[in-house]
């Protein structure tokens, strides 16, 4: 555990007891009772020498110089901090932690904490502290900071804030030899009460699943003179990590794994609390203990039950004794106290409810439904483009297989999914890993593919086709159209408001980077040539996911395929006319968002992007369940953490815009390519509340190669897995969302086939409920679990008499020309069925 405001800890006693003395002093004045500003946040009001309402503070082993500073990032006063010799600990300015200076909060309510910076090291963090009826105590690190030589805003938002809260303080911390200075700090609320349905469940990381060799949000205590041996072990009960401990040459004392003191779960007096864990001990000398923290720190507080041995999983489940007058949090953990093994998984802490509320209701209506279709694909689908006549193309090429791509095997096939028909059809070239993308005119560009496989197995040397085809749905054919200037295998294509096309990304014929931006002119059918294009000579990696912006720029979000991130923050923004590249803060976890799922949030107005999961195929660390948001109207937009995806983290996800304006996050796995770690999971995303809702999970586990897009009828089609052993799976699974279980859906007719940019348009519509929405969908063309191209355009409708008129932006960045599906949306949330029409 981090030591914190000086905080001493003794290690001893029975079962281990957390034990502390704090030399903290905190001085009760009068209490504001309503929210306000930092108190002199702008630290222009200063005492001898210091900012009123504001500490020096730290720990650890340094040498702290403080001085006041004019160079500031607004008015004339900024604190400057330069840590020398450090040894241990930190130093931060912190708000005063008493009831003048320290802001007021609310529990479950959430709020934006900022700090301007500079610093001439990356060893910062934005650090917050809370007071309870226990005392002050250390919640958190929102975040870390890079070094910054200009001022820069550090900003986050807290998780919601834990029961019996009432102040909160924070300050940046910096931890290495260096110089920080501080400005304009401020607290704002960002939300009042936690989304709907938030879950109840207490403990952080309770399966264990993230962190290194000891789980993140836990550490080993213990006493005694045993030899301890402890890790993480395979063979888990739920997820892939459980943790094991084992004791050799005891005669006296214990061991346990513990929430830290951050992580530990928050409690109120008087109420009861449920703990559960799963174990498999050699030993008979188990039990579940608690500890309680309260102003005087942390000390044991009661054995709640004995557990014997057990060679198999076996579930413990108990509940607290009403929590006693000035406790406010609790750390608990199974006691080993013999010679042994004991190995806990899934551990979970809840509020024991007197009045609980009924059982959520199941079934189709709130989880949708999946079914595997009766006719398995043709071909490998590792591409998959919805055409504008609601059929599917599916692009193999070679497949990824090296012996179809000798025998020179290369195929596609257009699906019918209402039929569940094939029409398998040649490809002229290797289109396995090209770029694609639909054109104004509804045809679908095919840049690049496979030009070679690695000349070692197991290799990266892949090399990339300059080669260019347009697919006609009309005819089923392809047409040899201009190569591109240089090869690519795995590039982006983005299609820009006029109607042309930005490609970046992948590897070139002779398998190195591709480090030219390559224009398509749809008017003329060709690519410029480089030098016509401005170029930043940038390697933005293997499809990277590039979206267009309401400006006419692109951003960069970060995902990826393959191995680590790019340098710097990891997410940019590209002004391509101008060749600038700016790099955008806060993504987290930059390294691990290889084969992530990225998608700019409905309605495409509101300009939000989120990141989801990912890994790291090269270092071979399981998933994470990571979101970061960013809103990409701020004037400097900055990824902001968003709430972690439910249950185990996975990379290979799939992520589909609904028209209910919801997004769907499909299948996915926690290790490559390994059909034994896949997470068949799904769940819903909320960009409104940004709130998590699990529903049905595909019958069919899917991770390297999959696809998932929405149909014209509102279901959704899953495809494709491509396991390590090289083997492909065939069987397609279609979703049916709740909302086709939600009564008669609405009904469109009489719907133009054309429209264009600022134009109002009519049609009929039926409806048993109020039409809320109506919106233009891009057709989905998805490969390597990326749609650059996805959105969901919000029209603004009226309904009079049974005629809905909607009006089209005039932005052609906010809406690139090409054929849409046009739906609308009740008040219920069920949608009808979409109307094609060519935007342009």
């Amino acid at each position: 555990m981090t030591l914190r405001h000086q905080t001493v800890r003794r290690w001893g006693g029975r079962c281990s007891a957390f034990l502390g003395a704090s030399i903290l002093l905190w001085v009760s004045v009068p209490t504001r009772a309503a929210f306000e500003a930092v108190v002199n946040g702008d630290l222009e009001q200063v005492t001898a020498g210091q900012p009123n309402c504001f500490s020096q503070s730290g720990w650890g082993d340094s040498t702290a110089t403080w001085a006041l500073t004019t160079d500031a990032h607004s008015g004339q006063v900024a604190q400057s901090l330069t840590v020398n010799n450090r040894v241990s600990g930190d130093r931060k300015l912190l708000i005063s932690e008493n009831d003048v200076c320290a802001p007021a909060v609310t529990p479950d309510a959430t709020y934006t904490v900022s700090v301007a910076y500079r610093s001439t090291v990356p060893a910062n963090a934005l650090t917050v502290f809370r007071h309870s009826a226990a005392g002050w105590t250390y919640w958190t690190d929102l975040k870390s900071l890079p070094a910054a030589l200009t001022w820069t805003t550090a900003s986050a938002v807290t998780p919601a804030v834990p029961a019996g809260t009432d102040r909160i303080s924070f300050g940046i911390s910096i931890s290495a030899n260096g110089t920080l200075v501080t400005d304009d700090y401020a607290l704002t609320p960002t939300a009042s009460t936690p989304p709907p349905g938030t879950p109840a469940e207490l403990i952080y990381n309770g399966g264990l699943e993230a962190g290194g060799a000891t789980p993140d949000g836990w550490f080993l205590a213990g006493w005694g003179d045993a030899q301890v041996t402890s890790g993480i072990a395979a063979q888990a009960h739920g997820g892939l990590r459980a943790y094991s401990l084992t004791l050799a040459g005891r005669t006296q004392g214990d061991f346990k794994l513990l929430p830290t003191e951050a992580r530990s779960p928050a409690v109120q007096p008087g109420q009861v609390y449920r703990l559960s864990v799963w174990y498999r001990s050699t030993a008979d000398a188990n039990a579940i203990t608690v500890f309680a923290h309260t102003a005087s720190g942390w000390g044991y507080l009661t054995d709640l039950q004995t557990l014997p041995a057990s060679a198999t999983w076996q579930q413990a489940t108990v509940q607290t004794p009403a929590i006693g007058a000035g406790i406010d949090a609790i750390a608990w953990g199974v006691s080993l106290s013999a010679n042994g093994t004991l190995v806990t998984d899934d551990y979970s802490t809840t509020l024991v409810d007197a009045n609980p509320p009924p059982p959520p209701a199941t079934g189709p209506p709130v989880e949708g439904r999946w079914t595997v279709s009766a006719n398995n694909m043709p071909v490998r689908a590792m591409h998959a483009t919805l055409l504008k006549n609601g059929k599917v193309l599916l692009l193999a090429g070679s497949g990824n297989d090296v012996n179809r791509f000798a025998a020179g095997t290369f195929q596609a096939s257009v699906a019918d999914p209402v039929a569940g028909t094939y029409n398998t059809i040649n490809v002229p070239k290797d289109m396995f890993c090209s770029g694609h993308i639909t054109l104004p005119d509804g045809k679908v560009l095919i840049q690049g593919g496979t030009k070679s496989y690695p000349s070692t197995a197991g290799g990266a040397d892949y090399g990339g086709l300059k080669d260019s085809f347009v697919f006609d749905p009309d005819t089923s054919t392809f047409t040899k159209v201009g190569d591109a200037n240089e090869g690519h295998w795995y590039p982006t294509l983005v299609e820009l408001g006029s109607g042309d096309a930005l490609m970046t990304g992948g590897l070139k014929e002779d398998t190195s980077g591709a480090v030219n931006t390559e224009y398509w002119a749809s008017s003329t059918g060709t690519w410029r040539a480089t030098s016509q294009v401005p170029q930043t000579w940038s390697f933005w990696g293997l499809y990277p996911h590039i979206f267009l912006m309401s400006d006419g720029r692109l951003f960069y979000s970060g995902g990826h395929v393959f191995g680590a991130g790019l340098p710097g923050t990891g997410a940019s923004i590209y002004a391509w006319p101008s060749a600038m590249i700016a790099d955008v803060p806060g993504l987290r976890s930059k390294n691990e968002r290889d084969q992530s799922a990225s998608v700019l949030l409905p309605p495409a107005q509101d300009q939000r992007v989120m990141i989801a999961g990912g890994g790291n195929i090269n270092t071979g660390v399981p998933a994470h369940g990571l979101t970061d948001l960013i809103d990409l109207k701020q004037a400097t937009p900055a990824y902001q953490p968003g709430p972690d995806l439910p249950g185990a983290g996975k990379m290979y996800l799939n992520a589909t815009i609904l028209p209910d304006r919801n997004v769907l996050v499909t299948n996915g796995g926690r290790l490559n390519r390994d059909d034994s770690a896949n997470v068949s999971s799904a769940a819903m995303f909320d960009p409104a509340t940004n709130h998590w809702t699990p529903v049905a999970a595909d019958p069919i586990g899917r991770n390297y190669h999959s696809t998932a897009l929405l149909l014209p009828d509102g279901r959704v089609a899953a495809m494709g897995s491509n396991p390590g052993n090289g083997g492909y799976e065939l069987r397609v699974s279609i979703y049916e969302p709740p909302y086709l279980f939600k009564g008669p859906r609405p009904t469109m007719t009489q719907v133009p086939a054309q429209a264009t940019y600022g134009q109002q348009i009519s049609f009929l519509v039926q409806s048993a409920s109020t039409i809320r929405w109506a919106q233009l969908m891009r057709p989905m063309s998805v490969t390597h679990q990326m749609d650059s191209n996805m959105r969901l355009v919000d029209l603004p409708i009226t309904v009079s008499g049974g005629v809905a008129t909607v009006s089209l932006p005039a932005n052609r960045n906010l809406l690139p020309p090409g054929p849409y599906m046009l739906n609308i949306t009740d008040s219920a949330g069920v949608p009808s069925e979409s109307a094609w029409v060519m935007i342009g």
